[in-house]
């Protein structure tokens, strides 16, 4: 039989031990798969790439090379601002209602039209405008790599808990006993790198944690939280309750007891 072993909290780091219950016991805690920055990565290199190919191309003009480079330059900004908007996310956990995507698509108009103008004004060079966006992206970036250095999942005894935030640090958390349904899926890239996407469900409505992606090592975390979930309970000590009387005649000893478990 598989061994499930777990740490009291007041033995846990301390970054996770500040938020644990002094009776809980802690089975996993681990930093989400590092998998998760390969996107945020891939992307400011892309945008190095691209707004080079496109400072180089600019007085050359040879050809069609320099419509090349622009059209590269405006993939990679689409690619942008879909992960920095994270609209798949937004569409799959439904977090964002209509007044909040109305306000973001009028933000990043007003962007794109102060850009726009102050290249045709001649105020802001192609050039400057090319390094302000790479410098956003990079930017974002590098707060991608941040963010996931200080995100935490842990399993304790009772919880499911992601810790996370740089300035302001937000603590999600859902009791054990409360999961009514779990799946967790594996893409073909979750195989390669050894991480899978967890989708919970709890017997509230409102629920803190929902969808939980880069979780490392996701068959072993599911047959942890599936052993906190149906293993039998053990007897504990504290509990026995022992009663007997000793009949003076006889010499003999009767003895009655009571164990939980």
């Amino acid at each position: 039989m598989a061994m499930f072993p777990s740490t009291p909290s007041a033995q846990a780091p301390g970054h996770i031990r500040k938020f644990l219950d002094p009776d809980e016991k802690v089975v996993i805690h681990t930093r989400f798969h590092w998998a998760q920055l390969i996107g945020p990565a891939a992307l400011a290199v892309v945008g190095v790439l691209v707004t080079i190919a496109v400072n180089v191309s600019q007085p050359v003009k040879t050809g069609s090379a320099l419509n090349v480079a622009w059209l590269l330059w405006a993939l990679w900004v689409l690619w942008a601002v879909a992960s920095m908007w994270d609209l798949r996310k937004a569409m799959a956990l439904r977090k964002a209602n209509a007044r909040t995507q109305l306000l973001a698509a009028v933000v990043v108009a007003a962007i794109l039209f102060a850009i726009t103008w102050l290249v045709r004004s001649k105020q802001f060079g192609v050039g400057g405008m090319l390094l302000v966006v790479l410098l956003v992206v990079l930017g974002w970036s590098a707060l991608q790599i941040g963010e996931w250095a200080d995100r935490y999942f842990v399993l304790t005894s009772k919880r499911i808990v992601v810790i996370e935030g740089i300035i302001t640090t937000t603590v999600r958390s859902m009791p054990v006993s409360r999961l009514t349904d779990m799946a967790y899926r594996r893409s073909g890239f979750g195989r390669l790198f050894g991480y899978g996407l967890f989708d919970i469900e709890s017997a509230g409505q409102d629920q803190a944690l929902k969808i939980m992606d880069y979780v490392p090592d996701p068959e072993f975390t599911n047959l942890q939280i599936s052993h906190l979930l149906f293993a039998s309970p053990k007897p504990d000590p504290k509990n026995i309750v022992i009663g007997g009387q000793v009949n003076p005649n006889s010499g003999n000893v009767s003895l009655t007891g009571q164990m939980d478990g």
